[in-house]
């Protein structure tokens, strides 16, 4: 189960690593940046987890993934409360959903760690991952049309 669950710490360390709006200081892109700011850390947080998870039980595992899936899901809601340039909703809707799967892929595999199963627990992975690249794909959009 282990080895399964290290496979995600690199992959999740890319994609909420990138996150934030760069260019000219506003407002909203201060708020923004303020709001993700929690997420930059997250991936290494996780790979931490995973690389100190040799000696934790599946259920310390999952209680990591739980909590981490909690943070994700507060920025979501700190996220939402935000309002985005006319011309950037769409994308910044999108990054929203992709955040929201991303975080019910966390909680998946927290479940799958409880569970102590490695097949549902690499379907959790696989599934992450890719609502990972999800979320770099959305906030890159998100970015391009904030800075326009």
């Amino acid at each position: 189960m282990t080895r399964v669950l290290a496979s995600i710490g690199a992959a999740l360390a890319l994609f909420f690593g990138a996150v934030g709006c760069g260019g000219d200081s506003n407002d909203f892109k201060d708020q923004y940046n303020e709001a993700v700011r929690p997420l930059s850390s997250l991936g290494d947080q996780i790979g931490a987890s995973l690389s100190g998870g040799e000696g934790q039980s599946n259920q310390a595992l999952a209680a990591q993934y739980e909590k981490l899936a909690d943070r994700l899901d507060q920025t979501r809601k700190n996220l939402s409360k935000l309002e985005p340039p006319d011309d950037a909703s769409d994308e910044f809707d999108r990054l929203l959903a992709s955040l929201k799967q991303a975080g019910g892929d966390l909680k998946a595999l927290s479940a799958s760690a409880k569970e102590g199963d490695p097949a549902e627990a690499a379907e959790a992975t696989q599934a992450l991952v890719e609502s990972g690249q999800k979320v770099r794909k959305a906030e890159a959009a998100f970015k391009d049309a904030v800075e326009g």
